[in-house]
């Protein structure tokens, strides 16, 4: 993507706007809030606070962002169309030379870096925090965590991206954005669920690792329990084993192409739609 004077003037517009209302510090302050919480109350129902262990506190976040972000990066993308139209402002870019790369990139760039600052701002607090208390050591699981996260978030943007583009009507967007929600984080897995139980156990760990692929909220969950060396991953009520090929450099590889099939497939039709 190459960054021109217009595509950084957009970016750095859409970056203004969210820390104008706020937002940047709301989400900052949740995740800091969140990440302390959980760090020190985690094992409360065992009758136990305070600093735990780092891969414990690890895998009781990626529980709580696994619902958290996704949420989040959608619907903050998710309108991106439909507020232009509404403020009359969507004709403004059209009828200026401005390419729909610049518009797409400019937007897309600007939203990520809100986003990146609330993570690293809300996250990376806490996690100096928790360094003070567990070891200058485990900065660097709760680094790979953040970084993880910001994968997530990157992910569901692009996926918020082509929704927005494709269904620009605000209230279509808004029922596309709740059910792909729901879908990644919770019925993509109760169905992975299903698939085990119909085949009794016989569906095949390479088989069923592969599926864990499909789910970019298991990929990051897999990224994750990777990271902190555990070499199973939770899915719904079940806890699996997945396959010798699953490691960091394919699941990256995999975010990869989540992040940019759906960014470059709503970046053609902006551009089929509009400048065509």
């Amino acid at each position: 993507m190459v960054f021109t004077e217009a595509s950084r003037a957009i970016a750095w517009k859409e970056l203004i706007d969210k820390l104008r209302n706020r937002w940047v510090i709301i989400v900052g302050l949740t995740f800091m809030l969140f990440t302390l919480s959980i760090a020190y109350l985690g094992a409360a129902p065992a009758g136990l606070t305070g600093f735990k262990r780092i891969d414990t506190t690890v895998a009781s976040l990626t529980s709580l962002v696994t619902f958290f972000i996704p949420l989040m990066s959608l619907t903050l993308g998710g309108g991106i169309i439909a507020e232009e139209r509404e403020r009359g402002t969507l004709e403004i870019f059209l009828a200026s030379p401005v390419s729909a790369m610049e518009f797409i990139g400019g937007k897309f760039s600007g939203l990520l870096m809100a986003l990146a600052i609330a993570l690293v701002a809300g996250l990376g607090l806490a996690g100096g925090m928790l360094a003070l208390k567990s070891g200058i050591e485990t900065l660097w699981i709760f680094a790979r965590f953040v970084f993880n996260s910001l994968v997530l978030s990157i992910i569901f943007l692009s996926i918020s991206f082509f929704i927005s583009i494709a269904f620009y009507e605000r209230t279509k967007v808004i029922a596309l954005t709740v059910f792909l929600w729901l879908f990644y984080t919770i019925l993509y897995d109760l169905g992975l669920i299903g698939v085990v139980l119909l085949t009794k156990g016989e569906i095949g760990i390479n088989l069923f690792s592969a599926l864990l692929l499909l789910n970019p909220v298991d990929v990051y969950r897999l990224l994750n329990f990777i990271s902190i060396g555990e070499f199973k991953i939770v899915v719904g009520l079940a806890s699996v084993e997945f396959s010798g090929y699953i490691n960091t450099p394919i699941l990256l590889l995999i975010a990869l192409l989540w992040t940019v099939i759906p960014l470059g497939g709503g970046y053609l039709l902006f551009k089929r739609r509009y400048y065509e």
